[in-house]
């Protein structure tokens, strides 16, 4: 790891530069006067992620998918899944203090996520009415290939049952970085969206949204309205090449060398409805800080990819570290590509 970022990533030179170290020094304040007043105060957050979350079943890396009706021995590899779920594994590992809001069921599987996540050190509120649901957690089986790429299968279980009855929002006036995760896995928060970022911005909170692949509705106008709506709310919109496209209807236009901000590529037209910053998962090629001021891309690091499946969850939680540490944007993007390269070798978490 970076000798820079080591640590908590408690108070940065940004915190310094745009008044969040005054909020925290006050919220310190208001914790001392609790601790002398003998009552007990609620936790902080460094970030609370808002999703999805998923058992994930993985295969090591393979050549080719098998013929039909032919048998290829491989490896599986069994782990906590979801951009919300492996986002918050990720942070959490990273030392930030993690909350995740999730649904994840009564069953067996629920129970090992949920243990599994809290071995890690993230605290879970994982809904009202988790054990009376009907369904288990999300089922995520990925393929991997290996050039990097991975094929998924899911099963979207508990995740389709959490909405805003599940969310104290008490709890995003306590943290400094609120993610929303896992858009399309969790319709139920759909009509919410706008109000949690909202929320959360007036609280004092950074805001980030990592909007993945809509699998299940497409890039229908219906569907890329259900995102637009809350753009204006979303200080970094977390994207691949792909989703870039999907959400605007136009191609990636920003070059992947860096450079000036500049082109009406679609990351411009995400700008234009509302959004702070785009941050663009360019898989082999890196990834870019796109604002309407300037564009920042840094290439990726070369590593044989073993755990494709989950890189851009992890990279998005090292982005949010450096960005709380006060990091410039190369700096933050550097950070968050080294994460995500140590989790295609599989020894991120």
């Amino acid at each position: 790891m970076n000798p820079e970022l080591k640590g908590n990533a408690g108070r940065g030179k940004r915190e310094r530069e745009t008044g969040r170290g005054k909020r925290e020094r006050e919220r310190e304040r208001e914790r001392e006067r609790g601790r002398r007043e003998g009552g007990e105060k609620e936790e902080d957050f460094d970030v609370v992620l808002v999703g999805d979350v998923f058992y994930d079943i993985a295969t090591t890396p393979l050549r080719d998918y098998p013929e039909r009706d032919k048998q290829l021995g491989c490896g599986f590899m069994l782990s906590v899944g979801g951009q919300a779920g492996n986002c918050a594994a990720a942070c959490a590992s990273l030392g930030l203090r993690t909350a995740l809001v999730c649904k994840t069921g009564g069953g067996v599987l629920s129970k090992w996520v949920t243990a599994e996540l809290q071995k890690l050190g993230v605290r879970c509120f994982a809904g009202k009415e988790r054990c009376e649901s009907r369904r288990e957690v999300g089922i995520t089986v990925s393929v991997a290939f290996e050039d990097g790429s991975r094929s998924m299968l899911t099963e979207r279980g508990a995740n389709l049952e959490l909405t805003a009855a599940d969310l104290d929002f008490e709890l995003l006036k306590r943290t400094r970085f609120l993610g929303r995760a896992g858009h399309w896995n969790t319709e139920g928060l759909f009509t919410a969206n706008k109000k949690i970022l909202e929320f959360a911005k007036s609280a004092g909170a950074c805001t980030g949204v990592d909007l993945g692949w809509s699998a299940y509705l497409g890039w229908t106008a219906s569907a890329r309205e259900t995102v637009f709506e809350f753009l204006p709310f979303t200080d970094f919109l977390f994207v691949n090449e792909a989703e870039v496209k999907g959400l605007s209807g136009k191609a990636e236009g920003g070059k992947a060398g860096g450079g000036e901000a500049g082109g009406g590529g679609g990351e411009r037209e995400l700008l234009e409805r509302g959004c702070g910053n785009v941050i663009i998962h360019r898989g082999a090629k890196g990834s870019s800080w796109v604002s309407r001021d300037f564009e920042v891309s840094c290439p990726a690091f070369k590593v044989q990819p073993r755990r494709p499946t989950g890189a851009g969850d992890v990279f998005n939680a090292g982005f949010i570290y450096a960005f709380l540490a006060g990091k410039q944007a190369k700096e933050c993007l550097r950070f968050a590509n080294s994460c995500a390269a140590r989790h295609l070798t599989g020894t991120f978490f």
